[in-house]
């Protein structure tokens, strides 16, 4: 009888140990990925080196943010829709993107594509492009 008693206690710790080796695992695997999926809402960075390449996304009037980001998916502009939906609702761009048609390029980060589909995009380059245009039409 006390060498099955034994056994059974022997048993027993076996199994928990086991238990809480494969729990413990678990836990380190999950906070891993918690980690990695936590620091790419962060620091995303583009798909593409520039150029990249182009694809025009078109926002309605009635687009959640959840929409846009599954717009952009599609386009192949970024990788995974709900890490943009996230990185929008902790960004300053949150409620300020507007209907309309843009032009954007894999080479983009996720804030610059949020910039240019909030219509803060234009960078400083382009504005003095667009300065230049408008001079020359003056001049004509």
């Amino acid at each position: 009888m006390n060498t099955k008693k034994a056994a059974l206690i022997v048993l027993s710790i076996t199994l928990k140990i086991v238990v809480i080796s494969l729990v413990a695992m678990m836990l380190m695997r999950l906070g891993t990925a918690a980690y990695y999926y936590g620091h790419s809402v962060f620091h995303t960075g583009a798909l593409d080196p520039l150029p990249g390449r182009q694809a025009q996304v078109v926002v309605e009037e009635e687009d959640s943010i959840a929409d846009v980001a599954k717009t952009l998916e599609q386009k192949g502009l970024i990788s995974d829709w709900t890490l943009f939906y996230i990185q929008v609702r902790l960004s300053k761009y949150y409620k300020t993107i507007e209907p309309g048609e843009y032009v954007l390029t894999t080479a983009m980060t996720p804030k610059e594509m949020m910039a240019v589909l909030s219509n803060e995009g234009e960078t400083d380059e382009e504005e003095s492009e667009d300065e230049e245009k408008d001079q020359d039409q003056e001049d004509d």
